[in-house]
């Protein structure tokens, strides 16, 4: 069979194709292509004044707060501002994790700063404008079920349809760059904050809104003091749910041309740049967090962020599954023991002097910072920085740069730490925050301790000689006396668990704490630090033969341009693998890394106790978690120490190695072990068995009231 097909190129020719052949699709193509282009130049040169308008906002307020603030404001005030957030929001807990986050990002550079700053911006403006769009015709869409059936299939449309597809007709009308990319995102990101609006209202309880009305509520009332506060929760989840998704089209953002983290992972996957992608990384997983946990509620935040992101991917097109059930996770009504008050046990005589011993001993740890510690030459410093190696006459306390450097810092912030836990427990026991208290001391205490020894023992750069101020060793005694202090004082502490301890062997945290002292193990042979300074990657010998020819090309002028050739393609040739690398074990490094093996190795035996494995005695094992987790974290501050002074004094070409990274981390995941145990401990609490009625009634001794301990409920 065959059909008349289009005219071909010579108009006197006809062309049949059998229907059988691909070739007839090719006659009778639809021109849908050129239809949109038509459609595009003509809105582009019909309907300018609408895309401006359309697009101003965008352009405004990335101007306003990227440009005006974010760009040039210097980034301790970015994360105060953060802090002050995070505070106000959430709690403090999450105001201190944003600063410490932000400032983590900071420290990777300047560059990397400049990116956060402008992906905080891209996605605060994008959240922003959905917040400004999705809310009133979430509300609109639950008030009117007209409105939502016109809009419910265009949601369905945004959230099905790839954002690839969508994306150009934005290129095509704003261009390439940030203002496309917003609209972009803000396609992808608007549905859920739409949905969960809808949802909030229409689950307001119809009783609530019919019995406002009969009281002469007018509509704009029974809407804001009526429907939207009991749809608060539905709408902040919707408001994360938009934040988090957001987040997720930061990559298709780079594509389009926006700034931000983002460009730098797909600059760096371009590349195959391993050191930019771990470093973007890194800081977009922090940034990630952050705005995260800053927009979540305490009931709802659970998970982590790369689950949470999951799951807003996942649900993009019912995100109504997302709501926690508050009715079905609401407690039973509680007993009347419950509603029993009771007071913290008060601090003991047994208590009082160990706890001034603890005190003592952070008292002398904090005045041992500004005491000398380092004369005639940097100790730490020295490895990275030449200018230290001699410094006849002079000397440093433990916070200047050749001093302790940030080993003087962490002293100062344990002894801080160890005073501050006995001020809080003795003015007001068990109210103060959950770490001021025995447990968080003797963390303190033996981190503190670990730390001294392993700067003690640390060996100087080969050929120098610094000498060890007073202040070392007071910081050492400090670490000592209170580490004595709060082994006696937990053991009188009156503490309790808020739940019985599980029966059973914690065979999870031995495995845990053997995995940790794996990783310090790989980290003590691995590099501490990577030394490329000219005068070690440049040999003796290849000096010397660059030497003969910048004596060649003196006595021979005519032959200079030659011969400058020659001593540049050597010098290009140069093997990077002639850089000096140290490990932590060698003698021509510190050696900071066999004292940190030692002290995770023992801390691993410490996690035998503490997970019930010579007896589930619930004291017993809570001592002992404590005891694990400040080892684990000496071991983290050592490694942290060690980085921190190379990253605040060291040459251009001297950086630490990934050998104190995995320390650090190893450190950590020792000090985690000890978590779960260290979580159910609380000061006691001082329960009374009778009615006070009964008590009052009571005259003889025999009929006071028995007293016992128990935890905080």
């Amino acid at each position: 069979m065959t059909v008349l097909a289009q005219a071909a190129n010579d108009a006197s020719e006809s062309v049949t194709h059998d229907l059988t052949d691909n070739r007839v699709l090719e006659d009778f193509r639809i021109p849908f292509g050129k239809w949109v282009d038509q459609a595009v130049d003509w809105i582009v040169v019909n309907l300018e004044w609408l895309l401006a308008i359309i697009e101003w906002p965008f352009v405004y307020l990335n101007d306003i707060l990227v440009e005006a603030i974010l760009e040039p404001i210097s980034w301790i005030w970015v994360v105060l501002f953060f802090f002050v957030i995070g505070t106000l929001i959430r709690n403090v807990q999450v105001g201190l994790f944003a600063a410490v986050s932000l400032t983590v990002c900071g420290l990777l550079g300047n560059n990397f700063w400049l990116e956060t700053a402008r992906t905080i911006g891209f996605i605060g403006v994008a959240v922003f404008l959905c917040v400004l769009i999705g809310i009133p015709l979430g509300v609109a869409c639950g008030r009117v079920d007209a409105f939502w059936q016109v809009v419910r299939p265009v949601l369905d449309a945004m959230q099905v349809v790839h954002s690839f597809v969508y994306m150009l007709p934005f290129i095509y009308f704003w261009g390439i760059g940030t203002v496309s990319a917003t609209m972009v995102t803000m396609v992808f990101a608007l549905p859920p904050l739409i949905r969960l609006t809808n949802l909030g209202v229409r689950q307001v309880p119809a009783d609530v809104v019919e019995a406002s009305r009969a009281y002469g509520a007018p509509e704009w009332r029974v809407l804001f003091d009526v429907q939207i506060p009991l749809a608060r929760p539905a709408i902040m989840t919707g408001i994360n749910q938009t934040l988090l998704l957001a987040i997720s089209m930061l990559g298709i953002a780079a594509i389009m041309g926006a700034g931000g983290l983002g460009r730098l992972l797909f600059n760096a996957l371009s590349r195959q740049d391993v050191a930019l992608g771990a470093s973007a990384g890194l800081a977009f997983f922090l940034v990630a967090v952050v705005l995260d946990r800053i927009s979540q509620t305490e009931a709802s935040d659970k998970g982590s962020i790369f689950r949470r992101i999951r799951l807003a991917w996942a649900h993009r097109k019912d995100p109504e599954k997302l709501l926690v059930d508050e009715t079905a996770e609401a407690p039973a009504e509680s007993s009347e023991s419950d509603n029993l008050e009771g007071a913290f046990a008060e601090v003991s005589q047994k208590e009082r002097p160990w706890m001034l011993v603890s005190a003592l001993g952070g008292v002398l740890a904090i005045v041992s910072v500004f005491l000398t510690w380092t004369i005639d030459a940097g100790f730490f410093s020295a490895h990275g920085r030449r200018a230290d190696e001699s410094l006849s006459g002079e000397s440093f306390n433990g916070l200047a740069a050749t001093g302790g450097s940030w080993f003087g810092y962490l002293t100062l912030a344990f002894g801080l730490m160890i005073v501050a836990a006995v001020a809080t427990t003795r003015l007001a026991p068990g109210r103060g925050p959950r770490f001021f208290t025995t447990d968080g001391a003797l963390i303190s205490a033996l981190a503190l301790l670990v730390m001294m020894v392993c700067y003690l023992l640390a060996s100087p750069v080969a050929g120098t000689s610094p000498g060890t101020g007073a202040g070392v060793y007071l910081a050492l005694v400090g670490g000592l006396l209170a580490t004595v202090g709060s082994l006696m004082w937990i053991r009188y502490a009156a503490h309790a668990p808020l739940h019985p301890l599980s029966l059973k062997i914690g065979w999870g945290r031995i495995i845990g704490g053997a995995i940790a002292a794996l990783v310090i193990f790989i980290g003590a042979f691995s590099g501490w630090s990577f030394d490329e300074r000219t005068d070690l990657v440049v040999t003796a010998e290849t000096e010397a033969k660059i030497e003969e020819l910048r004596q060649k090309a003196i006595e021979n002028p005519a032959d200079a341009g030659p011969i400058g050739a020659e001593i540049s393609t050597l010098r290009a040739q140069l093997d990077i693998t002639e850089r000096k690398i140290t490990d932590g074990v060698s003698g021509e490094g510190t050696r900071l890394g066999i004292w940190t093996l030692i002290a995770g190795l023992i801390g691993l035996a410490t996690t035998l106790p503490a997970s019930g494995l010579f007896g589930r005695e619930e004291q017993r094992q809570w001592r002992w978690s404590t005891v694990t987790a400040g080892i684990g974290a000496g071991v983290a501050a050592a490694a942290f120490s060690w980085i921190f002074v190379q990253v605040r004094s060291a040459d251009s070409n001297y950086v630490s190695g990934v050998g104190s990274f995995l320390t650090m981390i190893g450190g950590c995941m020792l000090a985690a072990t000890a978590l779960s145990v260290l979580s159910e401990f609380r000061r006691a609490k001082i329960y009374s068995d009778m009615d006070p009625s009964e008590e009052s009634q009571s005259t003889s001794a025999a009929d006071q009231p028995a007293r016992k301990e128990q935890p905080v409920a």
